[in-house]
């Protein structure tokens, strides 16, 4: 996806839909332009891209093809006169679709086929009765995966993605080679091998292969090993394709990307409302984007010849084309309007605001130290605060930047009360001196707001030589002030730490205490999570001592949800998300910031600590993250970073 300096940098606080908004993006930047060299676009359809061509007398192989893209692609070849053989793991779902294909083309030709990708018996097995039937093979159709699982390996004792996604298809298109190449060369027909990848092959490891350690457990990562193996993908398809080139046969091998679709593949790796969102977006994508293996493989040599029309003359005419356009823009605002309509237990939910969620409440006599408060979801918070009354004190970085937030809050709120002072997370140093100048205000301290931090950024150390990541996101020190405000004052204090859903994608042993600064197997999203995982688990751990020491002060972590911000400068791959798909997978700012000011504010939440908020509502972070013992090993890990 190609990247500049001119666009909007979003920051997705979620891995865990990284994937799935980069091929949104993709999607709707293919649509802006409508149609590439091809002709098509990403709004055409499997059915579009093959309208008029005749290929009887074809055979192919899809594996993976008793749902999703698989079936579909199953589908439109049969429409188009091919001989199909779906090479599935459960034959009686492969039947189902068959069944259904024949209803809608009684004169298909299918046959289904058991085969287990990640069983190289089982791909053996279904090679050798595929040549008993004695079908020639013109295309084979590398589609079946699995995305983003726990790890485990497969019946050959190889890590599970890496067998199915990779090898089980490798070994397939090795054992059935020969059989298109003498279909080739018997037909004169053009034969096609399609790799279904995807665009989260840069997701992947760092070495790209990790050749030495693929069944490493300690290592292993959910999105990385699934990237590994999109890129395998990818790399096999493109040296068979100089093999294929070298021996002067005619069979092609190319990958592909599919896009965002709304299949039952990453069904296990999305928890809840995440699912139903994503589901609910790439349904509706998934409907017009019925043509990506289609495109790809055979069938693209003779769009030409078969005279195929463009998108504008498929769809009638331009006018035609417009009210697809505007019948999409509907659908947006429907998906915005189900996510609004959700509403929790505190009576807010994901559209809520800052200022909604803080409406009619005095935050007047109350100080306030709310921590990268130069931009994002922090300034806004600095900013509804102030306007609730709240004394406010911005940790920032950039004191220039700091101060012309400042000055925009003061044009909103004349009488607001806002200090600016220089804080820089990832120096202990920096954090030491500006506790220091706080407490030589003699202000109190009612509210601490842990907003501040870097999102997957390349391999770097701190000032302390500490992983940045690991730094910024997670060190402070002003418990004492807390907690003589909170007695000489009787009113609760409260410690916020934002955190992120992205906490679910931590390194496999959640803080990798022995290996903080193992630059051999850094992985910035992984690191990215360790901190946001080690920010909930430092909101437990301080709950559980403020309890024992019986002191006012609650301790909560919380998910801000996805915000277009520019925390995401260090990773480039969703640098170019656009502000339109932002407008419907993003919050805005203001919605951003509303757990923060609802934690930190609403009466709702007195007495609570230890919770884990999202969109407003206390919501339940991973296993790792209620770890008791891992949190107070955590803490003693923390405080012996802190003293040295």
């Amino acid at each position: 996806m190609a990247t500049g300096k001119s666009y909007i940098q979003v920051a997705v606080q979620d891995p865990l839909i990284l994937h799935q908004a980069v091929g949104i993006i993709s999607a709707h930047r293919e649509e802006k332009t409508l149609n590439g060299a091809s002709g098509f676009s990403s709004s055409s359809t499997a059915e579009e891209v093959t309208q008029g061509i005749d290929a009887s007398g074809l055979t192919a192989i899809v594996t993976g093809s008793t749902s999703g893209i698989g079936a579909e692609t199953a589908r439109v070849l049969a429409m188009r006169g091919v001989q199909i053989v779906m090479a599935v793991r459960n034959t009686t779902a492969g039947k189902a679709v068959k069944e259904k294909i024949l209803k809608e083309i009684p004169s298909a030709e299918i046959q289904v086929l058991e085969l287990d990708l990640s069983s190289m018996a089982s791909v053996r097995k279904f090679a050798g009765e595929f040549k008993s039937l004695g079908l020639p093979l013109n295309i084979l159709i590398n589609n079946a995966g699995v995305f983003a699982i726990p790890n485990m390996l497969s019946a050959d004792k190889i890590e599970l993605q890496f067998a199915t996604n990779h090898l089980g298809h490798f070994l397939l298109t090795d054992l059935l080679l020969e059989t298109m190449k003498r279909t080739a060369s018997q037909s004169n027909i053009e034969g096609s091998i399609v790799n279904v990848s995807s665009e989260a092959y840069k997701l992947g490891y760092k070495e790209g292969i990790r050749f030495d350690k693929l069944n490493d457990e300690p290592g292993y990562g959910r999105l990385g090993a699934y990237g590994q193996s999109k890129l395998a993908n990818i790399l096999h398809a493109n040296e068979l394709a100089r093999r294929l080139k070298e021996d002067g046969v005619e069979i092609t091998a190319n990958s592909v990307h599919p896009g965002s679709i709304a299949t039952d593949l990453w069904h296990k790796s999305f928890d809840g409302g995440i699912y139903d969102m994503l589901r609910c977006i790439t349904s509706y994508q998934q409907r017009r984007n019925r043509r990506i293996l289609c495109r790809q493989q055979h069938f693209k040599c003779n769009l030409t010849s078969n005279g195929c029309r463009t998108s504008k003359e498929t769809l009638g005419s331009l006018n035609e084309f417009n009210q697809l356009k505007i019948k999409h823009m509907i659908f947006l605002k429907r998906v915005k309007m189900w996510l609004f309509r959700r509403k929790g237990p505190s009576g807010f939910g994901y559209s809520n605001t800052t200022e909604d969620v803080t409406h009619g409440i005095d935050g007047t006599g109350l100080t306030a130290i709310v921590t990268g408060a130069s931009s994002g979801i922090g300034s806004e918070t600095a900013r509804v605060l102030a306007m609730r009354g709240v004394h406010v004190v911005m940790g920032v970085r950039n004191m220039a930047a700091g101060k012309d937030v400042k000055e925009t809050i003061l044009k909103e709120s004349s009488s607001a009360k806002v200090d600016v002072m220089e804080l820089d997370l990832s120096s202990i140093a920096s954090v030491r001196k500006f506790a220091s100048e706080f407490k030589s205000s003699d202000l109190p301290l009612n509210l601490l707001i842990n907003n501040a931090g870097v999102m997957a950024c390349p391999f770097m150390l701190s000032h302390d030589n500490i992983e940045m990541q690991f730094a910024t996101n997670h060190l402070e020190l002003l418990l004492d002030t807390m907690k003589s405000t909170a007695q000489e004052s009787s009113v609760e204090g409260r410690i916020v730490n934002v955190s992120s859903e992205g906490h679910r994608f931590a390194y496999k042993e959640g803080i990798r205490f022995d290996k903080i600064n193992d630059q051999s197997e850094y992985n910035q999203i992984w690191a990215y999570g360790q901190s946001k995982l080690a920010n909930i688990l430092h909101a437990n751990e301080l709950t559980r001592r403020l309890k024992e020491d019986g002191v006012q002060i609650t301790a909560n972590s919380l998910h801000p949800g996805s915000i277009m911000t520019n925390l995401l400068r260090h990773h480039s791959i969703i640098g170019g998300l656009s502000s339109t798909i932002g407008r419907l997978v993003l919050k805005n700012v203001q919605q951003g910031a509303s757990t923060t000011c609802y934690v930190a504010l609403h009466p709702n939440v007195k007495g609570v600590s230890g919770e884990y908020f999202m969109d407003n509502n206390i919501s339940t972070p991973n296993a790792q993250a209620q770890d008791t013992e891992l949190a107070k090993k955590l803490w003693d890990f923390t405080m012996n970073l802190i003293q040295q």
